[in-house]
Order: structure tokens, then sequence, then C-alpha cells
């Protein structure tokens, strides 16, 4: 079995700028450098003999360059218990496009992928009994945290490997982001 999603790969620079929002809060384990992608659909575990089909259908993808950046943080969670601290992306209409493009090529094929709301986002820590104040703290200190805007010409297929000391992502092919004409 595979665990699939598809992502976007900020560029190095982006994510050295992402990195230094880390700092000292009790119960976060930060994101490495190599851990962090945008998410555009979660596909979930699938047999590995559907991973060439899932291949040929995301190749039918067509979607323009995109354009992006990061304005601002969030958590996800409760306030009892948040669980996960992020960068947003500025809503963006061609990102968007991306996420449903390749929802539909996935069903084509019958394969449903994760059906929540779509929240683009960096995943930059894994809370575990951190207190809210601590992380109302850094949303409030990090609120005015914008990157410069940052092109990308290709979407990936990734797979995850689940590990006490965090998930490892592994690329499993890449597809061009093109001009739509």
């Amino acid at each position: 079995m595979l665990r699939l999603f598809t992502a976007i790969d900020p560029p190095a620079a982006i994510k050295q700028q992402l990195l230094l929002l880390r700092r000292s809060m009790i119960g976060a384990r930060w994101q490495k450098a190599d851990q962090m992608h945008i998410t555009v659909n979660f596909i979930g575990e699938v047999e590995n003999s559907f991973l060439p089909e899932i291949k040929e259908a995301l190749a039918s993808v067509k979607a323009g360059p995109l354009a992006l950046n990061f304005n601002g943080v969030d958590y996800f969670g409760s306030k009892r218990q948040p669980r996960i601290l992020f960068a947003k992306i500025e809503p963006n209409q061609e990102l968007k496009k991306l996420n449903k493009q390749i929802n539909n090529a996935l069903l084509e094929i019958d394969i449903k992928t994760d059906r929540q709301k779509f929240k683009p986002h960096v995943t930059l820590a894994r809370l575990k009994q951190t207190s809210f104040h601590s992380v109302g703290q850094f949303i409030q200190l990090e609120s005015l945290f914008k990157t410069d805007c940052f092109k990308l010409d290709e979407f990936h297929l990734f797979s995850s490997k689940l590990h006490p000391q965090g998930s490892q992502y592994f690329i499993e092919e890449s597809f061009p982001l093109g001009s739509m004409s």
C-alpha cells in the first residue's frame, strides 16, 4: 500500500523564510525544510498496482504555472487542543483550479480524494499538549508574516512514510504546469 497525495514544493529560499518562524514552544515539533510542501489533494492509501493509472490520470491535468505567496499564520485544532501551526497561502484562483482539475482527473479512475474544504498551507509545526496561549502569542507575533511571490511550474505526486520522528516524503512523479493554450 502507498499513502499518496499531490503537492507543490516551494522553492528553497521560501522554505528558508518559513524556517525562520521557528521558536521555542512547549510541545511543538517543527517541520524540516524537506517536509515542507503545499498539499493540493490528499489521495490516501492505495494499492501499489494503481500507481501507473494514477500517474496517467495526473499527466492529463492541464493547468498554467502558479504564482503564489504566503501571507500570515494560523492553526488547526481547537483552543483546547491546537494540533498544527501553519503558514497560509494567499487566496489564489489558479491553485483552486488545479485542486479541482486533479480531483476530476482522479475521479475519472474512481479515486476519491479528501473532500475537506481546500485550505492551502504549509505545516510549520505539529503540536502536542501545546497551550493555546503559546499558539495565540505565535500567531500575534507573526501576524504580518509574508513572503515574496514565487512561481511554480510543476506539481508532484508524493508518497509518504510515517515515522515517530516525522513523516518522510518521496516524489513518485512530477507533472508540468504549462500554458493553458
